[in-house]
């Protein structure tokens, strides 16, 4: 996958690149809260699916840069602690995520976890990049959808809700720690570590929870094999390589369009059904993250 798309969006400019590279991180990522519900529903428990997800993805990326690309197994002292700090970030957001879609539809948890950009925008506030008035009204314009799709007056299961909020505020933290410390080093090997590291911190949790190890069934084995190669190699290769050509800020402000994309697979293969208000929602996000494409200087 990567050798046949990396090339061909490297003789772009940096911020379509940059696009393009976020819109197939979004893709791939979509599929993920769907996947991990049928895998659920086969009756896996979410840390073993998440661990064993990010075993997969761990091995694919060490075989392949080692037969291919060994120069991005290359990494200094203060690259692999910022891949430690970006991989706790995002192993806790993880590790949230699939306990809150053990109470809360495939469809409701991105919709929620859309909060997200808003709490990048407040950690880069805090590091001194200004918040530019025309992010702002793209931020309203997507919070605006996430409201209609979720509904006024809807029931939603508040822990599994809290949980969903941790798992955005720690996507955030992965996001900008990944900005603030790891720009000096290449993308892929940022993805590298951050997912290596992230197994080792879910192998470890696994280890100890005290729920006996059982074999996931043929479907978890798919589901597991599915978000390990796409929803996790080639979105966070693409995802990295975005981040790095137009910065947290921009990346966050697509994110959106995952929602729709998840919220849509979910009404074609779990067969959730949104109302004419909530698909009014999906298409206020889909417009939020259009606008969230149009070029403007890379943010470092």
């Amino acid at each position: 996958m990567q050798t046949i798309v990396m090339p061909r969006i490297r003789k772009l400019s940096p911020p379509l690149s940059g696009v393009l590279l976020i819109l197939l991180s979004v893709a791939c990522g979509s599929i993920a809260p769907v996947l991990i519900k049928v895998g659920l529903g086969a009756g896996v428990d979410p840390v073993t699916l998440l661990t064993l997800r990010l075993v997969v993805a761990t091995a694919i990326f060490w075989v392949v840069f080692a037969l291919f690309w060994p120069d991005w197994l290359r990494i200094d002292g203060r690259g692999l602690a910022g891949c430690a700090a970006v991989a706790a970030a995002s192993a806790t957001g993880y590790f949230c995520f699939y306990w809150a879609l053990t109470r809360i539809d495939a469809s409701l948890a991105p919709m929620i976890f859309s909060l997200f950009p808003l709490v990048v925008l407040l950690l880069l506030a805090l590091q001194g990049e200004p918040i530019m008035r025309h992010s702002l009204v793209r931020f309203s314009l997507g919070m605006l959808g996430i409201y209609l799709l979720i509904g006024p007056g809807g029931r939603v299961d508040l822990v599994g809700a809290m949980l969903v909020v941790c798992a955005a505020v720690g996507n955030a933290l992965h996001m900008t720690l990944g900005q603030w410390y790891l720009s000096h080093v290449r993308p892929q090997t940022i993805a590298l570590y951050v997912v290596s590291l992230m197994a080792l911190m879910m192998t470890a949790a696994r280890l100890l929870q005290p729920v006996p190890w059982q074999m996931p069934s043929p479907v978890g084995w798919g589901v597991i094999l599915s978000t390990g190669l796409i929803s996790t190699v080639v979105a966070r290769l693409a995802m990295f390589a975005g981040i790095q050509r137009i910065g947290s800020g921009q990346t966050a402000l697509l994110g959106p369009s995952e929602t729709l994309l998840t919220v849509l697979w979910a009404t074609l293969f779990l067969g959730e059904r949104l109302s004419p208000v909530q698909w009014a929602g999906g298409l206020a996000i889909l417009t939020s993250a259009l606008l969230a494409a149009r070029r403007g200087p890379r943010r470092t």
